[in-house]
């Protein structure tokens, strides 16, 4: 495919947000944001998920959007494995709950240093779901997110009688 990818994802947000007219903007903004996401690039495949997430100018598939979601997540995007983290957590996304999994995908974001996975793979490690339950892994990883300023860690670290 001829062009830059990046800049295909560009041209992609751009149409979707209303900056280019053209007709049918949202199947026009998803074919761009799915030639860019299949040329690997992390933002387009995690756009290109969220479209196919929403049908918003594709049909609706949200088994199509996880696979797009785990290519992203695959190449170290941390906000799209916290995502994944949640959908397996929660059964979200068209799949089913499996709490081993949602841990696997938060502490790779934890391990990139977002707040919201540390927080979320404390609550799994507090509860012993998908992990052994480690009441001090838990509140290590509450004390990172917490010092990062994630709420939900906070309010964790209060209810406890701990500040971080």
């Amino acid at each position: 495919m001829a062009g830059d990818p990046v800049a295909m994802n560009l041209l992609a947000g751009m149409i979707e947000e209303g900056h280019c007219v053209v007709d049918e903007q949202e199947a026009t903004a998803a074919d761009w944001y799915r030639k860019a996401a299949e040329a690997g690039v992390v933002q387009a495949q995690s756009n290109f998920g969220l479209m196919l997430m929403k049908g918003k100018g594709v049909p609706k598939d949200e088994r199509a959007a996880v696979d797009w979601f785990v290519r992203a997540a695959e190449q170290g995007d941390p906000d799209v494995q916290n995502w994944l983290g949640l959908c397996y957590q929660d059964g979200r996304c068209g799949v089913a709950p499996d709490d081993a999994e949602a841990a696997r995908w938060y502490t790779a974001a934890a391990e990139s240093g977002d707040p919201d996975a540390m927080s979320w793979l404390g609550t799994l490690y507090k509860e012993g779901r998908g992990v052994p339950k480690d009441d001090a892994r838990a509140l290590e990883y509450f004390m990172a997110a917490a010092n990062a300023g994630c709420q939900s860690a906070l309010d964790e670290l209060r209810n406890r009688g701990l500040s971080p």
